[in-house]
């Protein structure tokens, strides 16, 4: 994990550099908000990657987006507009990540945690790529893409608990 994003993450969480929540962030879910978050969830099903790719370059952009994705899925769950995501997160995905654990995400990764320093931001990877190919050093695409899949798998748990949760309410 970068630096940057680790002291980040924990200034985030911790309270001490704030972050400009929506009103209906705090604590409030409705129906409609919960609609567009599986709605962005099943659209980074969709962006999954089920091929190989040539250049590893074009799996980590696509996996930056289905990342990004399903983080801020949790985010407009809680109350967040597109406008709130792409203009307080953009597309750093370590950035996503905290927030989306901050509002109730519990998912704990070490793969994840090596993975996000790559994804964040994805667009640099987009064609062609301008990065060197030695930052990217040794890639295991099925490791990557299993971490991604967990990924997944942990944000529909939670907006499915945040959506029994509501309709209890």
């Amino acid at each position: 994990m970068e630096r940057r994003t680790l002291i980040g993450g924990l200034l985030l969480s911790s309270g001490i550099v704030g972050v400009r929540y929506p009103v209906a962030a705090r604590g409030w879910r409705d129906s409609e908000a919960n609609e567009e978050a599986m709605w962005r969830l099943q659209n980074a099903h969709e962006f999954f990657p089920a091929a190989e790719f040539e250049r590893p370059a074009d799996l980590l952009y696509q996996l930056g987006i289905v990342s990004q994705l399903a983080l801020t899925a949790c985010l407009v769950a809680t109350g967040w507009s597109d406008e709130d995501c792409r203009s307080n997160v953009g597309q750093d995905v370590g950035k996503a990540f905290f927030l989306a654990n901050a509002g109730g995400l519990q998912f704990h990764s070490e793969s994840f945690a090596r993975l996000m320093p790559l994804l964040s931001p994805y667009g640099r990877w987009r064609p062609p790529a301008a990065v060197a190919w030695r930052e990217l050093g040794t890639i295991d695409t099925n490791e990557v893409r299993l971490t991604v899949s967990r990924l997944l798998a942990a944000v529909r748990s939670h907006l499915a608990d945040a959506d029994a949760k509501g309709a209890r309410q």
